[in-house]
Order: C-alpha cells, then structure tokens, then sequence
C-alpha cells in the first residue's frame, strides 16, 4: 500500500502551471493517469490543483510521468527555502 503525502508544500499550482503548459484540460491530465494505473478522478485531481486534497505518493510518481517534470522542478523551491531557514 502506498502512503500519502500531506500537502504542507503548495504543489496544485505547480500542477496547475504544467498542465497549462501542455495546453491540456483536467481530463486529459486524468485520462493519461489513469492509463498508469492511478485512479485519480477528475473531481480529485481538480482538488489536487486547488490544494485541498492530499496526493498520494503513486499519482504523484504518475502525475511525474504524465506532465514531465521533476522532483526538483516541484520541491526545489521549499526544499532551498528550508536549508535557507537554518543558515
């Protein structure tokens, strides 16, 4: 069983900004997950870019996949501003 990933570093818009970058709707961004196997909905996935679902850590590795980007790409910026907080 996969775990989840609690939503505490804003990443919908970052889904968002993907996604738009592709030029794709929520349902196309669904329906290439689910062809990896997740069973994100629209309605979840629509949450997901709002922020006001948790990801799991499957549709997460999936989402990657789908939009193309890096783990970096998404939690560079809180991981810099953590290592910054401790300077």
């Amino acid at each position: 069983m996969y775990g989840k990933l609690i939503l505490d570093v804003p990443v919908g818009e970052k889904l968002k900004q993907y996604r738009a970058k592709r030029g794709w709707t929520q349902v196309e961004v669904v329906r290439r997950a689910n062809l990896y196997g997740s069973s994100l909905t629209e309605s979840g996935y629509a949450k997901l870019e709002q922020g006001n679902r948790n990801i799991l850590f499957s549709d997460l590795i999936i989402l990657k996949l789908v939009l193309n980007f890096s783990y970096e790409d998404l939690f560079g910026d809180f991981e810099k501003a953590l290592a910054d907080s401790v300077k």
